[in-house]
């Protein structure tokens, strides 16, 4: 039916088939239509703002922000004290506490179903609301150290293994028992330079208190670190065995070793503490942004999908200028040039579902923000064939709160428990831009074209929160930083086709008015924030009827 109606030819001069978008049509007195369909939204990559080496505006995969050559202190607060106690004991200025290379590939898509009924309520003035059906997948390919090379630390087996806390506690008992040996001969050695050890002692003194002094110290660290001492634990993480700074640790064991057996005590017989064995697997990352012992308490990294209602909308439609005189049956026998004119309000219910704040990957079915919206309405005809409508769209989200958790900075994607508070929240106010020109075949098929601008304002999150950070420290988080990233330039291309009876329904011809639109459309370019570039794919059923009148 499609195939012979695109084949047959134009039997009337017809501008009937709308094709991609929305135009200055209004529908007639009593008239409804009802729209359904499908639209197939996919992303993968996005624009980002200032990528690392390139220009702003680059493509980079989505999940960028989870792609870390190293999981450490930027991301994971709480890995700083445990960093700046391992360089000091391992001697180390530069070394980094890292759990390894996370590699995370997401790829989002949304799949909508709209319900819209639309009525004529004059010959000017149309009526509608859309409701929309929603399903929102986001997956989640989460790999952790792939080569097993790259992470510096891992878990401290004193969480898992007794024998660890033993061991450990060994190590530290045999520091204090050296310790406690050269004290006694500190004191004795001067009046009785006979016994073992004291001729060192007695050549130096100072080399023998400096000794208790910085050994003492360094065992300190190491019941911090590794724990032992008391039945602790110590740190979550603690070095691997093997790397460079366990083995400089091991060194430094060694070294005190020789150094107190130099003054006759020999007390310590332990190599070090005891060590990571493995570095961290996908599991264990889980573990980490999963449990509460580690401080995030957020879901795992892992394909989520969310499925209910999107953003509902209620609008109208005026119509102001018709240069067709508002007779439907004059515009399927176009001639010369035309012109329609409508103009357009909306109100956005905030019915959709926000994404998670302990979810970091998952997204909703909606913005979950009321606003109005204000809108343009051009339709240019040319002769019998060729019509151009411009739509515009005014968007102006109304102030709400939000759950959320405040960030530092936007390349910070695994954000502590603590960091979640209600903050007050303002979307960006929004310009869109459809351009879409049409081209009927004949009073059935039209192809259609589509560009898209979008203009977006950033986001105005407020609010300050004094809170205890992960060390138990008091801190000051401002919710000003969500701002970041949230400015938006955006444009799509898209093409189309549709099929129409309207026409042939007003000839009598057809047994009921219906038009049928395929279109495809995708981002081109974006900038200014993390665009995503969406790839999207719209089948749209429209059927006319009439709820009164003739």
């Amino acid at each position: 039916m499609l195939l012979g109606a695109l084949l047959a030819p134009a039997l009337a001069r017809s501008q009937s088939p709308g094709g991609l978008g929305s135009d200055a049509r209004v529908l007639p007195w009593g008239a409804v239509s009802i729209l359904t369909g499908m639209e197939w939204a996919r992303v993968s990559e996005r624009y980002a703002r200032n990528p690392p080496g390139r220009k702003n505006g680059a493509l980079e995969p989505l999940g960028q922000d989870f792609n870390l050559d190293t999981l450490g202190s930027a991301q994971l607060e709480y890995l700083s004290p445990l960093e700046a106690a391992v360089r000091s004991l391992a001697a180390m200025p530069a070394f980094n506490a890292s759990l390894g290379r996370m590699v995370v590939h997401v790829r989002d898509r949304v799949l909508t179903t709209p319900f819209a009924f639309d009525v004529g309520l004059t010959g000017r003035l149309t009526v509608g609301v859309v409701l929309p059906l929603v399903t929102a997948t986001s997956e989640v390919d989460f790999r952790m150290n792939p080569t097993g090379r790259e992470p510096t630390v891992a878990f401290n087996p004193t969480l898992a293994a007794t024998a660890a806390v033993a061991a450990n506690a060994s190590l530290l008992a045999q520091f204090d028992s050296a310790a406690a040996q050269l004290g006694r001969q500190l004191a004795s050695c001067p009046a009785n330079p006979s016994q073992p050890g004291c001729a060192a002692v007695n050549a130096n003194p100072a080399g023998a208190r400096g000794l208790l002094q910085n050994a003492g110290a360094f065992a300190d660290g190491l019941a911090q670190v590794y724990g032992g001492r008391n039945g602790a634990k110590g740190a979550l993480f603690v070095p691997i065995f093997g790397t460079a700074a366990q083995s400089a640790i091991e060194a430094r064991v060694s070294g005190y070793k020789a150094l107190y057996a130099t003054f006759g005590a020999g007390a310590i017989t332990s190599n070090g503490p005891v060590a990571a064995q493995a570095p961290l697997t996908a599991d264990d990352a889980q573990r980490v942004f999963t449990d509460p012992m580690f401080g995030v308490r957020a879901q795992p990294l892992a394909t989520t999908v969310a499925r209910g209602l999107g953003d509902m909308e209620i609008s109208a439609k005026l119509k102001l200028v018709d240069t067709f005189g508002g007779d439907l049956r004059n515009s399927f026998a176009p001639a010369g040039f035309n012109w329609r004119q409508s103009v357009g309000a909306g109100y956005r219910l905030a019915t959709g579902v926000l994404n998670a704040p302990d979810n970091f990957t998952d997204i909703g079915t909606g913005r979950h923000s009321r606003a109005t919206e204000a809108r343009s309405f051009t339709d240019l005809l040319f002769g019998p064939h060729f019509w151009l409508s411009v739509v515009a769209q005014y968007n102006m989200p109304m102030a709400d709160e939000r759950v959320v958790r405040i960030t530092d900075s936007p390349d910070q994607p695994l954000p502590a428990a603590y960091r979640q508070q209600t903050v007050k929240r303002k979307l960006g106010n929004e310009l869109d831009i459809a351009v879409n020109p049409r081209w009927t075949l004949n009073e059935y098929m039209s192809l259609s074209g589509h560009y898209y601008y979008r203009s977006k304002s950033a986001d105005a999150y407020t609010g300050t929160f004094r809170v205890a950070n992960l060390a138990g420290e008091q801190v000051m988080i401002d919710a000003s930083t969500l701002d970041i990233a949230t400015e938006a330039r955006e444009h799509r291309l898209g093409l189309g086709v549709s099929f129409s009876t309207v026409a042939a329904f007003e000839r009598g011809t057809a047994a009921f008015p219906i038009e049928i639109a395929y279109s495809h459309f995708q981002t081109t370019l974006g900038s200014l924030g993390d665009v995503p570039k969406f790839a999207v794919d719209l089948m749209q059923v429209r059927v006319y009827g009439r709820l009164f009148g003739r």
